[in-house]
């Protein structure tokens, strides 16, 4: 086709168009101009070929009806109105031209012909995507500058648990400092009923999920490396507190290998990535998840990796191309806030670099984060980065012990090694009786001894 993703910049993103814009390119670049605007912005550029990206340039002609054409149609087709910055960009001697969007100070915006409700778009990684009603709501939230956790729940404030409350704010907690702290709010028709709001129900009901089905994490341990046959799974509930500490506790438990005993009595093991910074993971799902769509929190366990997957892309400014580098956006703040006088969290902004840190620190792979559609999802690999101080034949030692048994395929990927080379270290491993072949042809495998 004629529609070519180039680049990405900043929060915002580059889309290159080639000219010729026929209906359906019209079309599209109105929906991406939609998406641009109740997003981070960005630039469509003209001038560019589709599939290999070389820069072709745009003629006069084909100027003169992108400044008129397609900036009128832009400006008359899309409320509430956009005004497109549109110029011209000189790279290697051609002509490029730019339409630049500007992330909106209304959404939602839409596509009047097709109506506020099918009209709106995103960007959801780099494509653009028609927005679904839970998502329209949240940009009319958002343009109301109000947030999900301070709107008020079903909850009376009465039916919040004392205890948990007394936990935070002392015996003799006061209406006003709970009215301050967001946890609850008045009601608009009846000013003298308190109703909790649903940070107050996340933190201080000891049953959120019957108000709030979301307030759950589901924990499943797959077999193998891909997730078909389910081990286990536990389904968990609770306050935010008390479900963070739960959920660490279990999945610890799950990732624990070789416990010995200490001097106390009380076993212990090594676990398969750092418990902090399996922690600080579970913390940045609960607070920083969208609560208003539904599904659970899900962490997954296979044999190689951990998986912990939540509901809502990164919010506002923060992407998978910025994260950890302590770009910060709230779109939970009262949860947020919550979360740190419960000292769930130190310091916004710190958690993703904490886990970075961490798994680098214990020598694993750098952790990797995904948000290919309305989730967040980050992986965990228990395999450690292949140490740079050892030989390729210890390097593939530690493997062996680690899977006790491997493919030349898993050696050559994890070590980044060729085949001749793996094949001629594992041959060294077997003349010196370290590990045995089985199998023949492409099923070859080595089995470690213990």
């Amino acid at each position: 086709g004629h529609f070519h993703l180039f680049s990405e910049n900043y929060a915002g993103f580059f889309v290159a168009f080639r000219l010729k814009v026929r209906a359906p390119e019209k079309k599209q670049i109105l929906q991406t101009c939609v998406a641009f605007a109740n997003g981070a912005g960005g630039e469509i550029i003209f001038g560019v070929e589709d599939e290999s990206g070389r820069i072709i340039g745009v003629n006069q002609v084909e100027r003169n009806r992108i400044f008129e054409g397609i900036g009128n149609s832009i400006f008359d087709s899309i409320s509430p109105t956009i005004v497109p910055e549109i110029f011209e960009r000189n790279v290697n001697d051609r002509m490029l031209v730019v339409i630049k969007i500007y992330p909106g100070t209304k959404p939602p915006y839409f596509i009047k012909s097709e109506g506020s409700k099918k009209g709106v778009y995103l960007r959801v990684g780099t494509n653009t995507k028609r927005a679904s009603e839970e998502y329209i709501e949240d940009l009319y939230r958002h343009q109301r500058k109000s947030f999900f956790d301070e709107e008020p729940s079903l909850l009376k404030s009465t039916q919040l648990c004392d205890e948990l409350l007394s936990n935070v704010y002392g015996q003799h907690f006061s209406t006003s400092r709970l009215l301050a702290d967001k946890v609850l709010v008045r009601d608009e028709i009846k000013p003298n009923i308190l109703n909790a709001t649903n940070a107050g129900v996340l933190f201080f009901s000891d049953t959120p999920e019957k108000h709030l089905p979301e307030a759950i994490i589901m924990c499943s341990e797959f077999s193998g490396r891909t997730g078909r046959d389910i081990l286990r799974t536990n389904e968990l509930t609770g306050p935010i507190p008390a479900l963070a500490s739960s959920a660490l506790r279990l999945i610890a438990s799950w990732i624990e290998r070789d416990p010995k005993a200490g001097a106390d009595g009380r076993l212990r093991g090594h676990h398969l990535i750092p418990e902090t910074a399996l922690r600080e993971a579970i913390i940045n799902a609960l607070v920083h998840r969208k609560y208003f769509i539904p599904g659970a929190i899900k962490i997954a366990l296979y044999d190689d990796h951990l998986e912990v997957f939540s509901p809502g892309a990164f919010p506002g400014p923060v992407s998978v191309n910025n994260v950890g580098d302590g770009t910060t956006f709230l779109r939970n703040p009262t949860i947020a806030r919550l979360a740190r006088q419960h000292k769930l969290i130190e310091k916004l902004g710190s958690g993703v670099r904490l886990i970075y840190d961490l798994c680098k620190k214990e020598g694993l792979k750098k952790p990797v984060f995904n948000e290919d559609g309305d989730f967040v999802k980050i992986t965990f690999f228990f395999e450690k980065q292949a140490d740079q101080s050892l030989s390729v034949e210890e390097n593939i030692l530690q493997l062996g012990h680690q899977y006790k048994e491997l493919r030349i395929s898993d050696i050559t990927t994890k070590l980044g090694i060729s085949r001749n080379t793996a094949t001629r270290k594992l041959n060294r491993l077997l003349e010196q009786g370290i590990c045995v072949r089985t199998g023949k042809g492409p099923s070859v495998r080595f089995i470690f001894k213990k």
